[in-house]
């Protein structure tokens, strides 16, 4: 350590930050250093402490100035606070601290150079997300296994750069022979960023047959549990669908259960039900009479939502499947979604054709599908699958009855997934609105610019103690900058996320420049017209 990058002295020490004086000398908050100048205290920048043989990393928390008494007098200083994030010992960077510094320990500022320890361990694979902020020379590694075997949120206010940064962070890996990224795509985003390389599957067209859906999802779906009779609803549905399956896979029979991926004729089921629903049988007595069944009136308002479902064209991609009519199609199915042999790298969602009220229920088929198929795959260690939730907060809150399966199956993959081989990156730009359970299970955060209080309360409690004043910076960052923490880095950095290329369609629309074009490019009786059919797109666009 040269005395030239010598900034103070430690004066306060407690089990996570230091309190560093600023020494008198320096005049000025920035140093120059083979040609480059530095700038003293930028919050998110790094401190070194020598202790021993060991050198303490701290990262710069907070700047200050404070009344020092000095000889008798009160004279005006500034003060660092600075988190310890690290040690290098014997040029070998580890996490954590095992000897805090001492009062009065002399205090560097690190120049690029002396970060090239701290990255060395994650450099060996090759895996960078982006250049240091505060270091323009230097870029962020990490370990890409604690990645995204741990799960990823990915966090921002819209115009943020959310859709940017997860389009550069899975291209990154889309070209690997052997990866499995399934996403979510809620608005049809991203197969811009991905292109032909990309297994793109718009849902609407793609069928995704009722009969691939546990009876929870199918309860959620048909059964208003507000409803007097829904107990009763919910029993015969349940013996009936179980009864469908075996009637029509008896070399099954034996196994079949009502969670069973097997298929059943849901108009069977039905019509059996609006039997029941206006049964009358006939009494014991002489004369005979007949009396309501003990099903009588109350199926009536399960068969309205069930036809409403059935009769809507919105929901024909899932209750009149032409393709998946047979248990045997399943593989197929799976084909589609993974590719032949797990081929498809990245599998793009497309939900944008999907009705709004059941994005929930198809979210949580897909997701639970997956898990679910790697929970019976012998060799899933080799076949590891990340789940990429876009727009979380829409499928994934806190509360909320209309939610409940899609929340309950990915809360399940949230804290069982990675036994299994399945990992989510759940992406929303109101982080306070997503179930707390599954954000908790988070061990990786890219955090990127947030304006809303209640937001940045909420990435404060998930971010250790030590760390939460770095939270002060998010409504300050840039668009594609983030604070980065979790298990895969060294320690929390600042990041300028490289850009994607090529980027998803997420940019904001120029509305200044296009009002001032000449000619308008939208005809309305067209637009009509593709309204009135569903038709979200011109013929042969992707």
């Amino acid at each position: 350590m040269t005395e030239q990058k010598k900034i103070g002295q430690v004066i306060a020490v407690n089990s996570g930050a230091l309190t560093v004086l600023l020494d008198d000398a320096v005049g000025s908050l920035k140093r120059e250093i083979g040609g480059k100048v530095y700038y003293i205290g930028q919050l998110g920048s790094y401190v070194l402490i020598p202790v021993g043989k060991q050198i303490v990393v701290a990262m710069v928390a907070e700047l200050r100035k404070s009344d020092i008494p000095i000889n008798g007098d009160v004279r005006q200083r500034v003060q660092l606070v600075v988190t310890l994030v690290g040690t290098v010992k014997a040029g070998r960077y580890e996490r954590g601290v095992s000897i805090l510094p001492p009062i009065d320990a002399p205090v560097f500022f690190a120049e690029d150079q002396d970060l090239t320890a701290v990255f060395s361990i994650f450099q060996k694979f090759g895996f960078s997300i982006g250049q240091l902020s505060m270091f323009e020379k230097e870029r962020a590694y990490i370990d890409p296994n604690k990645l995204f075997s741990k799960h990823i949120a990915v966090v921002g206010s819209s115009g943020s750069g959310k859709s940017c940064t997860v389009a550069s962070i899975l291209q990154k890996v889309a070209t690997f022979p052997d990866t499995n990224v399934i996403l979510i795509d809620i608005h049809n985003e991203y197969h811009a960023a991905f292109g032909a390389n990309a297994n793109y599957l718009p849902i609407a067209d793609l069928e995704l047959p009722y009969w691939l859906m546990n009876f929870e999802e199918i309860q959620e779906m048909f059964v208003d549990e507000r409803d007097e009779n829904a107990s009763s609803q919910i029993t015969v549905l349940k013996d009936l669908i179980v009864a469908g399956k075996k009637g029509k896979n008896p070399d099954l029979a034996d196994f079949i259960t009502v969670d069973t991926p097997a298929y059943f004729d849901i108009a069977e089921v039905r019509a059996r039900m609006q039997f029941l629903d206006t049964e009358k049988v006939t009494g014991m007595g002489a004369a005979g009479a007949t009396k309501e069944g003990p099903f009588y009136g109350k199926f009536t308002r399960f068969l309205v939502r069930l036809d409403s479902k059935l009769n809507d064209a919105r929901y024909e991609f899932m209750f009149k499947p032409k393709q998946f009519v047979a248990t045997s199609s399943l593989s197929d199915f799976l084909q589609k979604i993974f590719g032949p042999g797990g081929s498809a790298k990245v599998t793009l969602m497309d939900m944008s054709g999907v009705p709004f009220d059941i994005v929930n229920t198809v979210v949580s088929l897909l997701a639970r599908v997956t898990f679910d198929f790697n929970f019976w795959n012998p060799h899933r260690r080799d076949f590891p699958v990340l789940l990429v939730f876009e727009e979380a907060h829409n499928y994934l809150p806190a509360t909320g009855e209309s939610t409940k399966a899609a929340r309950r199956t990915v809360e399940r993959i949230a804290k069982e997934g990675r036994k299994y081989g399945v990992s989510c990156m759940i992406v929303s730009q109101r982080p306070a609105e997503v179930s707390e359970t599954i954000l908790s299970q988070c061990s990786n955060y890219v955090v990127l610019r947030l304006t809303n209080p209640v937001d940045q309360n909420y990435v404060r409690k998930l971010v250790p103690d030590t760390f939460v004043g770095l939270v002060d910076v998010l409504p300050s960052l840039r668009q594609g900058e983030a604070l980065v923490v979790g298990d895969a880095l060294p320690m929390p950095l600042r990041v300028q996320i490289d850009y994607p290329n090529p980027e998803p369609e997420s940019g904001d629309i120029k509305f200044f420049e296009k009002w001032k074009e000449s000619e308008a490019k939208t005809f309305i009786q067209d637009v009509v017209q593709r309204w009135w059919k569903q038709e979200r797109k011109a013929a042969g666009e992707a």
